[in-house]
C-alpha cells in the first residue's frame, strides 16, 4: 500500500492511494465468513450457510464497504500525519468511480480531491479602529412602567355595575332589520370586547352606560378593524365568504363587565412576585428593576456592538478559498441534487459562513479558547430559566428546573449547538477585548430607532 500527495493549485491537492489485492482480500474474507454466520437463507440452518454462496450473494456489498472504509481510513491518517489544514472533507477526484467486482479482485488506484485552509491574517483586530458602545440609562419612567406591569401580572378582579376606560365587557350582539326589530336568522352571539380598542366615539357611548344595558350601534364602526376581522373576532364567524351581507346595525347588551385591578405593592405582593429572599420594600424593588433593564439594554446595546464587530471583521480580514473545490463539494455532499442555478445562488452565503468559520478557528487555536463542560451545563441552565421566565415561571423550583435542564442534557444536539455557540461567543468576546470602544448615551427611542435604520429593506 501506497499513499501519495500531489499539489495542484495553491489551495488544492490530491492525495492518491494505491492499494495491493493483499492489502484488502484478507479483510474481506473476514467479513464475508463472519456474516455467514449470522446471514439467514431458506433451506439452511444458522450459522451453516456456505461461504461461496455468501460470497455471491454479498460479496460485491461487503468488498464496497471495506474498499471505501479502507481508503478513507488511509487518507484522513495522511491527512493527520501530515498536519495538513484541509476544508470540508476530502471527495473523489473528477472521473474517479470505484468499481468493485468480488471474483475479480484487483489493485486499487484512487485519488481524492482535498481543499487546503488558506492562511489567515488576524492583524486587523489588533490596529481596527474605534467602535461605538451604546449605553442606555434606565429612566423613572422605564422603571414607573415595568413596576405596574408587575402590577398587573398578579392583578385581582372585580365586576362593576359602572364601565371603566380599561375594563372588558362580556356583550350580546343582536343583527337588527332597518326598522330596529331583531333581524330573524340573523346573527346572535356573545363576545369579550376591551373598551380601550373601541374607537373614540363608540367609548362614548359605552361609558356611559351600565351593566344590562343596552344600545344600538354599527357593529363594524367599533373598532378599527377591518370587516373580516370584525366578522371573525367580534361576531365569531368561522365562514366568511358572505361577510358582505351582514347588516350593519347591530342591538349590544353589556351583560358583564370584568375590571383588573393591579396588585397592592405590600409584603404579599413581594413574596409573590419575587419569593421571600427578594426585595422587601418598593424602592428595593426599584432598584431590582433598575439593575435588570441596565443589563437587559446592555444586552441590546452589546448586539449590536457584536454585529459590528462581526462585520468589521468580515469585511476587512480577506482570504482566498478553493471555490472550485469547494462548490464540487456541495454538489457531491448535497442530500438533495442541486442545479448549478441554486449553487451559484447559494454559494456566497455558504462562503461567507466558512469564512467566518476560518477566522474563528484560528482565534481558537491562537488563543487556545475551550468550553467546558460546566460552561454548557450553566449555558444550557440559563436557557432554561429564560424560557421559563418567559412563560411567567419565576419561582418554579430548583427541583423543576433541574428536571427541564436534565432533558436538554439529554438531547445531543442540544449539547452540540450549545457548545459550538458559546465558542463563537467567547471569540466574539476576545474581539471585544481588544479593540477601542467610545461608549455613547442615548435614549431608548433613538436606539430603536438606530435598529430600524439598520434592518434591511
Amino acid at each position: 500500500m501506497t499513499v501519495t500527495h500531489e499539489k495542484q493549485e495553491a489551495l488544492r491537492s490530491k492525495i492518491q492511494v494505491n492499494l495491493k489485492i493483499e492489502d484488502y482480500e484478507p479483510k474481506v474474507k473476514k467479513e464475508i465468513k463472519k456474516l455467514a454466520k449470522s446471514v439467514q437463507v431458506k433451506g439452511f440452518r444458522p450459522g451453516m450457510v456456505p461461504y461461496d454462496m455468501v460470497k455471491k450473494m454479498y460479496g460485491n456489498s461487503v468488498l464496497a464497504e471495506e474498499l471505501n472504509n479502507l481508503l478513507n481510513d488511509e487518507v484522513y491518517k495522511f491527512i493527520d500525519e501530515n498536519k495538513l489544514e484541509i476544508i470540508a472533507s476530502p471527495i473523489p477526484a473528477d472521473g474517479q468511480k470505484l468499481s468493485v467486482d468480488i471474483n475479480n479482485l484487483q489493485d486499487i488506484d484512487f485519488a481524492y480531491e482535498v481543499g487546503h485552509a488558506p492562511e489567515v491574517s488576524l492583524a486587523y483586530i489588533e490596529g481596527a479602529p474605534i467602535f461605538t458602545k451604546y449605553k442606555i440609562a434606565a429612566d423613572d419612567a422605564m422603571i414607573d412602567e415595568e413596576v405596574m406591569r408587575i402590577r398587573k401580572r398578579f392583578s385581582t378582579y372585580e365586576y362593576p355595575d359602572t364601565i371603566g376606560e380599561t375594563d372588558i365587557l362580556t356583550v350580546s350582539l343582536e343583527e337588527l332589520n332597518a326598522d330596529g326589530s331583531v333581524k330573524e336568522g340573523g346573527i346572535n352571539t356573545v363576545s369579550s370586547i376591551m373598551v380601550d380598542l373601541l374607537k373614540e366615539e363608540a367609548r362614548k357611548v359605552v361609558l356611559s352606560l351600565k351593566k344590562t344595558e343596552s344600545f344600538e350601534y354599527d357593529v363594524f364602526e367599533l373598532m378599527d378593524r377591518d370587516r373580516e376581522g370584525i366578522a371573525k373576532n367580534i361576531l365569531n364567524l368561522s365562514d366568511l365568504s358572505k361577510v358582505e351581507e351582514i347588516g350593519h346595525r347591530f342591538k349590544l347588551t353589556i351583560n358583564n363587565i370584568t375590571r383588573s385591578v393591579p396588585a397592592e405593592i405590600n409584603e404579599e405582593f413581594f413574596v409573590k412576585v419575587y419569593g421571600e429572599n427578594g426585595p422587601k420594600t418598593e424602592a428595593e424593588m426599584r432598584e431590582n428593576i433598575a439593575t435588570d433593564l441596565a443589563s437587559y439594554f446592555d444586552g441590546r446595546t452589546d448586539t449590536v456592538l457584536i454585529n459590528d464587530l462581526y462585520k468589521g471583521v468580515m469585511e476587512n480580514i480577506e482570504f482566498p478559498l478553493p471555490e472550485d473545490f469547494l462548490k464540487r463539494w456541495i454538489k457531491l455532499t448535497n442530500e438533495k441534487p442541486i442545479t448549478e442555478e441554486e449553487l451559484e445562488k447559494d454559494f456566497p452565503n455558504f462562503a461567507k459562513s466558512l469564512r467566518w468559520s476560518l477566522i474563528q478557528r484560528k482565534l481558537v487555536a491562537q488563543q487556545n479558547i475551550e468550553v467546558t463542560e460546566d460552561e454548557v451545563k450553566e449555558r444550557v441552565r440559563m436557557n432554561v430559566v429564560q424560557q421559563l421566565y418567559g412563560y411567567g415561571l419565576r419561582n418554579i423550583g430548583d427541583e423543576w428546573v433541574q428536571e427541564f435542564m436534565n432533558k436538554q442534557l439529554a438531547d445531543k444536539k442540544v449539547i452540540s449547538q450549545t457548545r459550538e455557540q458559546l465558542l463563537e461567543d467567547k471569540v466574539l468576546g476576545y474581539i471585544k477585548s481588544k479593540v477601542k470602544l467610545n461608549e455613547t448615551p442615548i435614549s431608548l427611542d433613538d436606539f430603536k430607532a438606530l435598529l430600524e435604520q439598520q434592518q434591511p429593506q
